[in-house]
């Protein structure tokens, strides 16, 4: 199997070294290559990803200025070409093990996202009502306004097969945190396959969620990418493609500067 990982990181110099130590150490073979997509930081993120890089050379890293998670994920995608691309968060919410079971469904399937609202999935740590509430709640206005069967677009980790990105992202407009939320719009109208997977998910200290402003600000970008697809709909499958169903498992701008 061969996998590049991309790793979107955002002043993350308190969380990263640890999520680099587990997944270095966990996915210990040459097919695997991370990409650390520094989206504007600030802080000593870059540093320490580099006091990495000079022991392990599967380690990537790019700096972009301010574009957005889903900026800095297309902008880094243009530098995978494995068979399998994945991205994972870099608070190490989602363990090493259940991104590579990740990618061996999607090895089959086309695509896979994790899903932390499957009944079979694990959360050891209880997240705080108030962000709970916001997620579900988030949830369940995605599905209704885009007509998604997915119960969680918003989990950091999915993976997707070369050939299924190829399809999806020249579609693609969202920057934002909404990129995972177009990513299955698109792959879902162009008839790709996706299934969503029960996950271990850890919720981890740290977040720099601000529960009323990002909201607000979501719910702007949410109506934004929901016109923007009324307005310029991704063209349908052709009629002897039949969009598939989703399946539900229990199991640019360049960069500013690259260290290679």
């Amino acid at each position: 199997m061969r996998l590049d990982i991309i790793i979107p990181a955002h002043n993350e110099e308190h969380r990263i070294g640890r999520t680099l130590d587990s997944y270095l150490r966990a996915l210990d073979a040459p097919g695997f290559r991370f990409f650390v997509a520094l989206d504007h930081c600030t802080d000593g993120t870059a540093a320490i990803v580099r006091s990495y890089q000079a022991v392990d050379d599967r380690l990537r890293m790019y700096r972009y200025p301010k574009l957005g998670k889903g900026g800095v994920i297309t902008e880094t995608l243009r530098r995978a070409d494995a068979g399998l691309v994945a991205f994972v968060d870099a608070d190490r919410a989602t363990p090493p093990g259940e991104l590579l079971r990740l990618a061996t469904v999607a090895q089959d399937v086309g695509a896979a996202v994790a899903s932390r609202w499957h009944p079979a999935s694990l959360l050891p740590v209880a997240r705080p009502l108030r962000r709970r509430a916001a997620s579900v709640g988030f949830a369940m206005l995605v599905r209704l306004m885009f007509k998604l069967p997915y119960w969680d677009t918003q989990c950091g980790a999915k993976v997707f097969r070369r050939d299924v990105l190829e399809q999806v992202t020249p579609y693609l407009s969202a920057r934002d945190f909404l990129f995972d939320v177009d990513l299955l719009v698109v792959a879902r109208a162009l008839g790709c396959e996706v299934a969503e997977v029960p996950t271990v998910w850890i919720d981890q200290q740290g977040s720099r969620l601000d529960l009323l402003a990002d909201s607000r600000r979501m719910a702007v970008s949410l109506l934004r990418l929901w016109l923007r697809h009324r307005i310029l709909p991704v063209p349908a499958p052709a009629r002897d493609e039949p969009a598939v169903a989703p399946v539900s498992l229990a199991a640019g701008r360049r960069a500013v500067d690259v260290a290679a």
